[in-house]
C-alpha cells in the first residue's frame, strides 16, 4: 500500500494543475472506489477550479472552494496520474477530472482505493499530526507509548492515528534503525529515540521518494517498483523484498515473519527481541 512518501509524490502528480478549471468529470458508476460518495455527486466538480491540495497520512485532499474538498484514498493498488487533453479512457480509469490542458487520472484495478466529497471549511482539523509536523513531539511519543505498553512496536507504528503515513516498509525501517525487534512491547521504549528514527525515516523517505521523482511507474505502487528513485543501498528498503536479502549493517540474512498482521523482514542479529 502507499505511504507518506509515495502518497506524496501522488499528490503532485495532479498538484501541478493548480488554477485549472474542471471541465468536465468521468466517473465509473459502479466502481467500488465511490462506496463513501456517488459518482453522480462528482459533477458538482465541474467548472470548478482546482485551487490546491495536500496529503495528511495515507490521504490526499484537492481543495475547490471554502468547503468543497474531494478527498482521495489509494488503498492498495490506485494512483494518480496525468494524460494528454485527449486520453483515451482505459479500463481501470475509474474517475478522470478533465482540464483544458490535461486529464487527471484515479486508475485503481483492485478498486480498494476510495473517494468523497467534503462540504466543510476543514474537514481534517481533528487528524493527528504527522511524523514530519513539529506537533510530532516527544511529549506526544511519551503518550503514546504510555498509552498503549503492551502493543508491540510495529503495530504502534501501523497505527494511523499515531503514526499517519507510515506503512509496512517505514515500520519495519524504524525498528531496524532502532536496532529493535519489530514484535517488542512499547513499555520501556525511549521516546526521544523513537521519535527520531520515525521522523528521519518520514523525512528520508519523502526526500529519496517524493522530491526525486517525478511520476510513479505504470506498474504503480508494487513493491520497489513505483519510482525510478527509492532510498539508498544503507537502507533496510532496498533489502527487505529479495528471497535471501541480508542487512546492510552486519551481512547476516534477515528474517520474515508476520507480526502486527503484516509480513516482516528484520536482522536477528541487530535487532534485540
Amino acid at each position: 500500500m502507499p505511504e507518506l512518501a509515495e502518497v506524496e509524490l501522488a499528490r503532485r502528480q495532479w498538484a501541478a494543475f493548480h488554477g485549472e478549471p474542471i471541465t468536465r468529470v468521468t466517473t465509473h458508476l459502479k466502481a467500488r472506489i465511490y462506496r463513501d460518495c456517488p459518482a453522480p455527486a462528482l459533477r458538482v466538480l465541474e467548472g470548478l477550479t482546482l485551487l490546491r491540495s495536500r496529503a495528511h497520512g495515507k490521504r490526499m485532499l484537492f481543495t475547490f472552494g471554502p468547503e468543497l474538498h474531494l478527498e482521495v484514498h489509494l488503498g492498495m493498488s490506485g494512483k494518480l496520474s496525468v494524460g494528454p487533453q485527449d486520453h483515451k479512457e482505459q479500463k481501470h480509469d475509474h474517475l478522470i477530472l478533465h482540464t483544458s490542458e490535461a486529464a487527471l487520472i484515479f486508475n485503481d484495478y483492485r478498486m480498494f482505493g476510495r473517494v468523497m466529497l467534503h462540504d466543510c471549511a476543514n474537514p481534517w482539523a481533528d487528524f493527528p499530526p504527522q511524523p514530519q509536523d513539529s506537533k510530532f513531539s516527544v511529549s506526544r511519543m511519551r503518550k503514546l507509548i504510555e498509552k498503549h505498553p503492551k502493543k508491540p512496536l510495529k503495530a504502534l507504528l501501523l497505527d494511523q492515528n499515531a503514526c499517519p503515513g507510515v506503512g509496512n516498509w517505514m515500520a519495519d525501517e524504524i525498528c531496524w534503525r532502532l536496532g529493535l525487534h519489530p514484535g517488542v512491547p512499547c513499555l520501556g521504549l525511549n521516546p526521544a529515540l523513537v521519535r527520531k528514527e520515525i521522523r528521519f525515516v518520514s523525512l528520508g523517505a519523502i526526500k529519496h521518494v517524493a522530491d526525486k521523482n517525478t511520476t510513479a511507474s505504470v506498474d504503480g505502487f508494487a513493491p520497489g517498483t513505483y519510482v525510478a528513485q527509492v532510498p539508498p543501498k544503507n537502507w533496510l528498503f532496498q533489502h527487505r523484498w529479495k528471497k535471501g536479502g541480508h542487512c546492510p549493517k552486519c551481512g547476516d540474512a534477515l528474517e520474515r515473519d508476520t507480526i502486527a498482521t503484516r509480513t516482516t523482514a528484520w536482522c536477528p542479529t541487530c535487532q534485540q527481541a
